[in-house]
């Protein structure tokens, strides 16, 4: 199908991310225009994931550090503290979709305005502070490695939701961070690529 057919056929969008990327970028690829087709599923896959990394990740984890220290910091998780923890968990995820679709588009803008447009999918409104973009953006002098930063940050914000001072808490939180980036980037690709999700080999 040439552009020229796409075009007519492209639907309208009430997305204000889209609209800016179309009217700044004008004629988008084929690529893109699928990837926008597709941020509807995209925005459900981050909730989704997002559920899922809170239950079998984090508050698993959670349950190791209070089995390990004999708190109950898993108990003080009301619906208010799941809200706030899942809204970070969501950053997390949309900072892996920003970073693989930065390696599809490197120095371009279109990552940014494909993840803002995701954001508006999840939240009806576009980024601003206390969103992804936070974690992308923050910087620690104490990390050579910049892309430990997120994950420093991620622990203390987590920390911070639970009102837990130890530090050993917000560390361990911090940990999990490679973890969520792995399940993040496997359902991201999924959805955008239709990549199949590995699963670990049986044992005999």
């Amino acid at each position: 199908m040439g552009w020229l057919d796409a075009l007519f056929q492209r639907k309208p969008t009430a997305n204000p991310a889209v609209k800016s990327l179309r009217r700044n970028q004008g004629t988008l690829d084929p690529k893109i225009e699928e990837i926008i087709t597709l941020l509807p599923k995209m925005g459900e896959t981050v909730r989704q994931g997002a559920d899922y990394l809170f239950m079998k990740v984090l508050q698993e984890q959670i349950r190791n550090y209070d089995a390990r220290f004999g708190s109950k910091v898993v108990d003080q998780i009301d619906d208010s503290k799941k809200s706030a923890i899942l809204r970070k968990l969501t950053g997390l995820m949309l900072v892996a979709l920003f970073n693989e679709l930065s390696e599809q588009y490197p120095d371009s803008p279109i990552p940014s305005a494909l993840t803002d447009a995701v954001h508006y999918e999840i939240y009806r409104a576009l980024p601003s502070k206390d969103s992804f973009i936070d974690y992308l953006t923050y910087r620690n002098p104490n990390f050579e490695d910049p892309r430990l930063a997120p994950a420093f940050k991620f622990g203390n914000d987590i920390a911070e939701i639970m009102q837990t001072l130890d530090l050993s808490f917000s560390f361990t939180i911090s940990q999990q961070t490679m973890i969520i980036s792995d399940i993040s980037r496997k359902l991201i690709r999924l959805v955008l690529f239709d990549e199949p999700i590995e699963t670990a080999p049986q044992s005999p």
